[in-house]
């Protein structure tokens, strides 16, 4: 077969499909929208999976790591980086970073900025690809109080400096500090963790400046993670030995760290961890979901590819004649089942183009729901040319998938009736038309029982007692880590700012607090409590939150006994606290009992004891979890001044409506307080769940697509057995049948089938569901009412597709059929 014959037949296939335009156009129109749904969750798999960094060699990095019993984290502090600087025999680089929040202060007011601190040799360790100017030196990172300099994102020059080409030399002005950008990084790049936009680095040096201490400080591992280049010609296996050797000379060092040694006399050791995809974060906390998805979108194809089988089985049965003549004059049936997948192919990769161009948009919808939340997961999932490969691969195997069983179905058809000219009712049908049927809405159960059980999680969630009103409420933080504001200072400055916003129509409470419910912020302090031993496999610790006189009545988080916060729990009263529901019961054997007790902060704490005075309702920080048991103090009673505070506004209408006022007020206050994410309870309580909305929302996508291909996939096959049995119908109806009889037997005929369909998908769920069981809350994987409740969407859908077959069966005048016959 040479190129020629195989242009010849793509040629013939192209003339051959627009003779048929009505189901060629139905055929690549299926076949997208399913290949459409695998290529956007592939780009989504291979942008959270599959990517490797776009950096020099990303094959030759890794992380230092350190743990027991493979439990490895990457957390250390400077003089272990030296340690391991000093291994020059394996590695040819050694670097380090330490992300952080920085604050950036323009004209208009200052704004929380993602980025981190690096070591001098960073870019030129890791193999940043610049897109302008340079990275840093290594001497940024050695001089004491180095070079005030700066590397931004290509997002960071796009949003911030319109892609200016002047930007190198600028000056950004970050944590009250002047900074001279340097470099610009190339698109794509945004650090060693994906997900993370990262948009300023600067010097680690600079932190250094400002905390000298941790330069010697080997008593506590920091969230500084060491990255190393391996040298050429220096395997992984050489080099985990060298670093193993390094961190056992430095853990024997006498420095008295407490985390150098583990109580229960296990070995920490160091390993080396690949750093060719980034941190595993992202990838731990999404795979399990994508691979759901991509077995869902997986079950859409199939379906898909079923009902363009059976549209092929129909335009081949139409073909019979064409096809009978060109085999007596010496076609083999080895060239009419090349030309039949030939047809076949050109109709998979018209359907695949157009996927790839519907993955594109569908990809863009899913990026913009992970970015939408307080801590936002931002990946590139457009479709690139690796997903084009993919795109391709599954065109071709779906062509051959969908085209084999028509081909063969025609070269195998006797040969005399189609030459003959005998019309489709006397030719011989394909019996497994049905069969596919039957299995589209077996895979169709599938993915809407999985649709459901999802769906009512995200319900469920929503829905849950939380433990105060989450309607008409706006939560906003302000933060002076980092900035010219005074920190001392933030609690009158929330107190001013709750004053204005109280003092605007339709706000009907405010407050401030260190932590709100459902927030990812939290903190935790080890506890005291006379006469209390806690389980030796408990934490000892509890959350605590500093809150105003109103915070209670704001959040509406009930009172149970004993009294609330009022304006004189100040820093010169007694020390005062108000306990949770389930702190109460578990320190104090109930809210009975719990005021009037007192306890201390940790062990050695000199104030005098805090007394407890009253005794609230539980409120959950996680969905998912139960309230965790919290302390609430006086904000005014706090030993050190806090660094951010968040504030909560109840109001009498919508509460995004007042996103303006507070913008407004916090910039009245100070242009150098930055004002971060400021939402609705409603958007907080949706960032949470971003997880569960994007699984939920795309699994009702895909389920409602193969609940429109099974069903359209039924009309055509009830649609085509019409056709061919407008005879025998017209006989029927001439000798009396009754109209009614006809359009019940038609839809007997679909009962039969869905009934099939519905048996083998239910057992067929029943089996899958414990793959979506880890993502459920509330219900569980082999929930009957929710598969009653696919079932009967299902055939109710079935019904309706075969009702308008039945009705023109109905219809058909018996003269007419007659006459055609």
């Amino acid at each position: 077969m040479t190129l020629d014959t195989i242009w010849q037949d793509v040629r013939y296939a192209v003339r051959s499909l627009r003779r048929t335009p009505a189901l060629a156009g139905t055929a690549v129109v299926t076949l997208a929208l399913g290949i459409g749904a695998n290529t956007a969750i592939f780009s989504l798999v291979q942008a959270v999976l599959l990517r490797q960094l776009p950096v020099a060699s990303p094959g030759d990095l890794y992380f230092v790591a350190h743990g027991v019993d493979g439990r490895l984290r990457t957390a250390a502090n400077v003089p272990w980086l030296e340690r391991v600087r000093q291994r020059t025999d394996v590695f040819a680089g050694v670097t380090a970073y330490n992300h952080r929040q920085f604050k950036v202060t323009s004209d208009l007011g200052t704004e929380p900025v993602l980025g981190q601190y690096v070591s001098g040799n960073y870019h030129a360790v890791v193999g940043v690809p610049m897109a302008m100017g340079r990275g840093f030196m290594t001497e940024n990172d050695r001089l004491p109080g180095g070079s005030p300099i700066a590397v931004i994102s290509d997002a960071y020059w796009s949003r911030s400096f319109g892609r200016a080409p002047d930007v190198i030399g600028r000056t950004l002005t970050v944590g009250g500090n002047p900074v001279t950008i340097t470099g610009v990084t190339a698109p794509g790049f945004a650090g060693l963790s994906p997900g993370d936009a990262l948009d300023i680095t600067l010097p680690l040096s600079m932190r250094i400046q400002d905390e000298p201490g941790l330069l010697t400080a080997t008593d506590s591992w920091i969230s500084l993670p060491i990255v190393v280049r391996i040298k050429s010609g220096v395997s992984s296996a050489v080099a985990d030995q060298a670093l193993e050797s390094a961190f056992r000379a430095y853990m024997a060092e006498p420095f008295n760290a407490e985390f150098a040694r583990l109580r229960d006399g296990r070995t920490t050791h160091a390993s080396l961890l690949s750093a060719a995809y980034g941190t595993a974060d992202l990838r731990d906390g999404y795979a399990t979901a994508l691979q759901v998805l991509m077995g869902m979108v997986g079950l859409v194809l199939l379906i898909a590819c079923a009902n363009v089988a059976n549209l092929m089985l129909i335009r081949a049965a139409g073909r019979r004649r064409e096809i009978g003549v060109r085999m007596a004059i010496g076609a083999s049936r080895l060239r009419i089942l090349r030309q039949f997948l030939v047809e076949s192919l050109v109709l998979a990769l018209a359907g695949g183009a157009l996927g790839f161009v519907l993955a594109g948009w569908g990809s863009i919808f899913v990026t913009a729901l992970l970015a939408n939340g307080a801590n936002p997961i931002v990946i590139d999932a457009q479709p690139d040319r690796g997903v084009l490969l993919f795109t391709v691969l599954v065109s071709l195997a779906t062509g051959i998938g969908f085209g084999l069983a028509p081909a063969y179905a025609v070269t195998r058809a006797p040969l005399a009736p189609g030459l003959k000219g005998l019309p489709p009712a006397a030719t011989r049908s394909w019996p497994g038309r049905y069969g596919v049927v039957a299995a589209q809405i077996a895979l169709c159960l599938v993915l809407v029982f999985a649709a459901g059980l999802l769906s009512r999680t995200l319900q469920n969630l929503r829905g849950v007692e939380a433990g105060f009103r989450k309607d008409g409420l706006l939560v906003f933080g302000i933060d002076a880590r980092d900035t010219l504001f005074p920190v001392e200072r933030l609690t009158a400055a929330c107190d001013d700012i709750i004053g204005r916003l109280r003092s605007r129509p339709g706000v009907v409470a405010a407050s401030c607090s260190t932590m709100s419910p459902v927030e990812t912020n939290s903190e935790g302090r080890a506890l005291t409590v006379p006469d209390f031993t806690p389980p030796p496999d408990d934490p000892d610790f509890v959350y605590a939150n500093s809150v105003d006189a109103g915070y209670f009545d704001t959040l509406g988080i009930g009172l149970i006994s004993g009294r609330a916060f009022t304006p004189k729990d100040t820093a010169s009263s007694s020390q005062v606290a108000v306990v949770s529901e389930s702190a109460a019961r578990y320190y104090f054997g109930g809210a009975g009992t719990a005021v009037g007790r007192v306890f201390r902060w940790g062990r050695r704490d000199p104030r005098p004891p805090v007394t407890i005075v009253g005794v609230v309702r539980d409120a959950k920080l996680a969905l998912r979890e139960d309230p965790p048991q919290m302390i609430y103090t006086p904000l005014d009673q706090r030993s050190e001044a806090p660094r951010e505070l968040l504030a909560s506004v109840r109001t009498a209408t919508s509460p995004s409506s007042f996103a303006p006022a507070v913008r407004e007020d916090v910039a009245a206050v100070s242009q150098h307080l930055a004002l971060r994410y400021v939402r609705s309870m409603d958007e907080q309580i949706n960032a949470a769940l971003v997880g569960e909305r994007l699984l939920a929302m795309l699994s009702i996508a895909f389920a409602g697509l193969a609940l429109l291909l099974a069903s359209l996939g039924l009309y055509g096959v009830l649609s085509y057995d019409v056709s061919r049995r407008t005879h025998d119908i017209g006989i029927r109806l001439a000798l009396g049948a009754r109209r009614l009889t006809i359009v019940s037997g038609v839809l007997r005929q679909v009962a039969a089938v869905t009934a099939l369909g519905i048996v083998a998908g239910g057992v067929a769920a029943s089996l899958l569901s414990d793959a979506v069981s880890g993502f459920l809350f509330g219900i569980e994987s082999g929930d009957a009412q929710t598969l009653v409740a696919a079932a009967t969407v299902l055939a109710g859908t079935a019904l309706l597709a075969g009702y308008f077959p039945a009705r023109r069966a109905a219809r058909v005048e018996p003269n007419v059929a007659l006459r055609a016959e």
